[in-house]
């Protein structure tokens, strides 16, 4: 039987006062009677079932200092837990149950580290031995979250979030530059501790600064499209007429971003991916709530083929909290010009290989104007996203490239012969909201742990 609104609303108030008033905090101060264990790091996922982006580089990074600290007596050695408490992903019993077994080894870590927001997480009356060190999993600063949204339709109540805080236990927050330091500070409540808003880069932008992995990403799409549409790859010489938008001539003009290309080297990227074509990457943000998340739907993918064919290919990629079943399918007689690879590619490997990036309001496009590409915007519903969610700064000012309401906005914008996309107000884009992020971000976030580590014990 499917209970009302009330009875639902009553039901969730029950089980959050019965779990993150008493269950959680009464388990939590049991096992915090014993002693942290030094070096125990702790990666706590709370949607995703696996190790995600910003963790893998930071883990990676702990275990090499473990390998090169071997020979070193006085090293310390991290002891590394991953934790996944599915929160908002599965029924509740499943989640208290994950929860309860989370908590021993949460009250003995010296460092948590959490890249999303948590009402288990904020519950618990963290000990001051441990750091909480929050990674969010968004560069910049683009739609509104937290107390920022209080009173939007995808927020909540300033009520609420003081009963509940999802935001709550931060001792530090990493950020992708000191522009955006004091929109967290009013999304996470902690205008009074700005000072824990290190705007010191975001570690999985640190993979778009090593040549090796640039390459493989190009690799990797390059072999994934020859298995999908191998046809594509057919000697064509109609395919190889010079195609409307040339991004090594466009970074020729700008100078180089990296640093091996500014050497002189010679740069694997320039290869195309699909002799002729360039590669359009649809990447747009969810609609809706996390649980019962859907994508958009409005990308008229026939016409962008009858348009585009002979210049492109689309490569489709929605967003981790929309299900497979829930997302738009591609049309049949679109599919050797149109590829949902979701499931197939990371998103930050599609960026990596992408000529152009056509979004919504999907933070992706701050780790993309790193590349200083060609971006797109495909906001049909922009009036109706701001009133649900609300934007940071003035949208259409802060876009760094052509808006657009409809497909054949787009079409027009990418037929262009001399399409007019301003990479150097990318450039600007990137300098203001991504100066953080150089390659260096994991290396100062262990810098970080290596300060509190022994302003915490000095004797270390």
């Amino acid at each position: 039987m499917r209970l009302t609104s009330a009875a639902n609303t009553l039901v969730r108030d029950i089980y959050r006062k019965a779990t993150l008033k008493r269950l959680y905090p009464d388990r939590y101060r049991a096992a915090a009677r014993q002693d942290v264990r030094p070096g125990s790091v702790v990666f706590l996922e709370i949607r995703s079932k696996t190790l995600s982006d910003n963790f893998r580089l930071i883990r990676s990074a702990l275990e090499h200092r473990n390998a090169a600290g071997t020979q070193e007596e006085s090293a310390v050695r991290y002891h590394i837990s991953v934790i996944s408490i599915q929160e908002g992903m599965e029924n509740r019993a499943v989640v208290v149950q994950n929860c309860l077994d989370a908590i021993p080894t949460l009250a003995q870590a010296q460092f948590i580290f959490v890249n999303e927001s948590s009402y288990f997480l904020s519950c618990l009356p963290i000990r001051s031995e441990t750091t909480v060190i929050q990674t969010w999993h968004a560069c910049g600063a683009f739609k509104k979250f937290g107390f920022s949204a209080v009173g939007k339709g995808f927020g909540t109540t300033r009520h609420d979030l003081e009963q509940y805080p999802v935001h709550g236990n931060f001792s530090y927050v990493t950020v992708s530059s000191p522009e955006v330091v004091w929109a967290y500070a009013e999304a996470f409540h902690m205008e009074d501790r700005r000072d824990r808003i290190l705007p010191i880069g975001v570690s999985r932008t640190d993979l778009f600064f090593s040549r090796k992995y640039r390459e493989r990403a190009c690799e990797k799409v390059t072999w994934i499209l020859r298995r999908m549409a191998p046809g594509l790859f057919l000697s064509n010489s109609a395919a190889q007429t010079a195609t409307s938008l040339s991004n090594k001539h466009a970074y020729a003009g700008l100078q180089d971003v990296y640093t091996d290309r500014a050497e002189g080297k010679n740069d694997s990227l320039w290869q195309e991916i699909v002799p002729g074509r360039k590669v359009l990457l649809y990447a747009p943000t969810f609609r809706g709530k996390v649980g019962s998340a859907s994508s958009p739907d409005r990308l008229d993918i026939p016409m962008m083929k009858r348009v585009l064919g002979d210049r492109y290919i689309l490569l489709v990629n929605h967003h981790p909290f929309v299900k497979e079943k829930d997302r738009p399918k591609i049309p049949e007689n679109c599919r050797d010009f149109a590829f949902d690879v979701t499931d197939r590619l990371s998103i930050e490997e599609l960026l990596t290989a992408a000529d152009v990036c056509i979004t919504d309001y999907s933070s992706l496009v701050f780790e993309y104007s790193l590349f200083e590409k060609p971006i797109l915007f495909f906001t049909y519903d922009m009036q109706e996203y701001l009133d649900e969610r609300g934007f940071y700064y003035p949208i259409r000012e802060m876009m760094p490239g052509p808006v657009c309401s409809t497909t054949q906005e787009l079409t027009e914008v990418l037929k262009t012969p001399d399409a007019e996309f301003n990479l150097l107000r990318v450039r600007e884009f990137k300098y203001r909201f991504m100066s953080g992020c150089d390659g260096h971000a994991t290396a100062r976030i262990l810098q970080l742990m290596d300060r509190v580590a022994k302003e915490k014990n000095p004797k270390r």
